[in-house]
């Protein structure tokens, strides 16, 4: 037999039931009707019960601390909606602009300063890596008994991005060279901007095949750069980096697909800056997907990727690829992120 609570007292009678509680806290967080909580939780407790949780969570200073920061979310959800509606205004919301070559205060005033992606064609035409590197080249110049650090191991492990660390090993240069030679599609090794620290000494051979774009990149930092290399295949699922990016693809083609960020609260995010969405699963969502776009870029191609719009990218062919962050404009907001100020 159930146990009846009086609607004006709180279920003093009744055990106490932590997962009824957080039921109850979650959906008046959601802004639920407390009818329709009762309606919702009736499997878990008598109406009257749920009533009376719902009037202790009210009253609780703790869950009224936590409303008035869900009032703040709210709020700011409410504003990057209104970005969202803005953005579908534009002729084609859902292609990434391409361009020539831009005077640097061009791009900052167009695109770096508004936050907007864009290829820009022109930038690297006259880098020694658009002729010279390939297989052969790398075996000579670096020497392929030279150990370099890899991601090796991806294909085994479904979170392999998020797993980079364990997933680092060192292994002569001749085992990336080999597979850049195969015609085998493959995401098991790949040379990525997470060993860009372990690869510079041994890769500073090729280094001055791409220097910095003048008035784009700080020419102060000559270590500037990180290198993307390896087989058609690979690829690095939707996430968010900490910074504005500006990727050249020097040789080989890749497919992007890029979310605004102010899609935040529809990209299922974990750990911060991974989401749980695959590129299958959030181009079959229809209306309930962020809005992505999608486009590929070529040998010679500049993206600007602003600071934390999440992309996906795969490699259609072998492909090198350098990542500068470095530019001449503020991009110091990983510290910010850090620290939530």
């Amino acid at each position: 037999m159930s146990t009846r609570v009086s609607q004006t007292q709180a279920p003093r009678s009744v055990k106490f039931d932590p997962v009824l509680a957080e039921a109850v806290a979650e959906r008046l967080a959601r802004g639920l009707h407390p009818t329709l909580i009762a309606m919702q939780l009736k499997a878990m407790a008598d109406e009257v019960v749920v009533a009376a949780y719902v009037r202790e969570a009210e009253k609780n200073p703790f869950f009224r601390g936590a409303m008035a920061q869900a009032d703040a979310l709210k709020k700011r959800d409410w504003i990057l909606k209104v970005q969202r509606k803005s953005w579908q205004i534009q002729e084609h919301p859902r292609e990434i602009e391409r361009t020539g070559p831009l005077a640097p205060e061009d791009f900052r005033k167009l695109y770096y300063a508004n936050q907007r992606p864009v290829i820009i064609t022109g930038l690297v035409d006259d880098w020694p890596a658009m002729n010279r590197w390939g297989p052969d080249y790398f075996d000579a110049r670096i020497g392929a008994d030279t150990l370099v650090e890899v991601q090796k191991g991806r294909s085994k492990l479904s979170s392999f991005e998020e797993n980079k660390v364990r997933l680092a090993k060192k292994v002569e240069l001749r085992e990336v060279t080999n597979a850049l030679r195969s015609d085998n599609q493959s995401n098991d090794l790949y040379m990525t901007a997470y060993n860009g620290a372990e690869n510079r000494a041994a890769l500073d051979p090729i280094w001055t095949d791409f220097p910095p774009i003048p008035g784009y990149i700080d020419t102060s930092n000559e270590a500037g750069g990180f290198l993307w290399i390896g087989p058609a295949g690979t690829i690095t699922p939707f996430h968010h980096d900490l910074t504005n990016n500006l990727l050249i693809q020097v040789k080989g083609r890749k497919r992007v697909h890029m979310v605004p960020n102010w899609e935040e609260s529809r990209m299922r995010t974990r750990k911060a800056w991974f989401s749980d969405w695959t590129l299958e699963d959030i181009k079959a969502a229809g209306d309930k997907a962020p809005l992505i776009m999608e486009t590929v870029i070529e040998p010679g191609d500049a993206l600007f990727i602003p600071v934390g719009w999440w992309h996906h990218i795969e490699s259609l062919d072998v492909s090198y690829s350098v990542l500068f962050t470095n530019f001449t404009w503020a991009n110091d907001f990983t510290n910010a992120f850090m620290s939530g100020q």
